[in-house]
């Protein structure tokens, strides 16, 4: 509406003035331009609103996915309630590891893969310690434990996998992952 209102006053002006074809010319360019710019926005706001559904899916099938975690976790503390050690071992484990997906699913680019190298080298030192006490275990608790590193290992990939996708987060993370991820193959029963 705004645009045919300043077509009509810009060309109002021309019934009175020298150089009518200039002055409708200058209208047309201005309604132009300010059509582009609109349609400049509403495609901006149209990828915002699709990059949103984009996460708030992925949001929902991430739930979906670490529902599989949480039953594993739920027969695993059942199971290890009388295990000395056990209950802690369950608590660092399911600590630690919605550290690591929080911590995975802060990196967007080079600058946060590099903040998140020193949080990575923190968490692969914590699984290190929890090597001595899975050592302690029983072998029947030690499987349990092993079941719980599986299941979210099985979801941490996926993650690990599109973080190293992002271009120059690889060849910056990549030593962290591999030390990480060689220190968590160690909780197998």
């Amino acid at each position: 509406m705004k645009r045919f209102a300043t077509v009509l006053v810009l060309s109002g002006i021309c019934v009175s003035t020298i150089g009518c074809d200039q002055t409708k010319d200058a209208a047309q360019k201005a309604a132009d331009q300010a059509q582009t710019a609109g349609a400049k926005l509403n495609t901006e706001m149209i990828d915002k609103a699709k990059e949103a559904v984009s996460e708030a899916k992925d949001a929902v099938k991430e739930a979906a996915e670490n529902s599989g975690v949480a039953d594993v976790l739920t027969k695993a503390k059942e199971a290890l309630a009388s295990v000395e050690g056990g209950s802690d071992m369950l608590e660092k484990v399911q600590g630690s590891f919605g550290t690591l997906s929080k911590l995975l699913g802060d990196i967007k680019d080079e600058a946060t893969a590099g903040t998140a190298v020193a949080e990575l080298n923190k968490l692969t030192e914590s699984f290190g310690g929890m090597t001595e006490l899975f050592g302690k275990l029983p072998d029947a608790a030690k499987g349990m434990v092993g079941q719980i590193f599986e299941s979210s290992l099985s979801d941490i990939k996926p993650m690990i996998d599109k973080v190293m996708a992002i271009p120059g987060v690889e060849a910056v993370i990549k030593p962290a992952i591999e030390a990480l991820m060689a220190k968590l193959a160690e909780f197998k029963a």
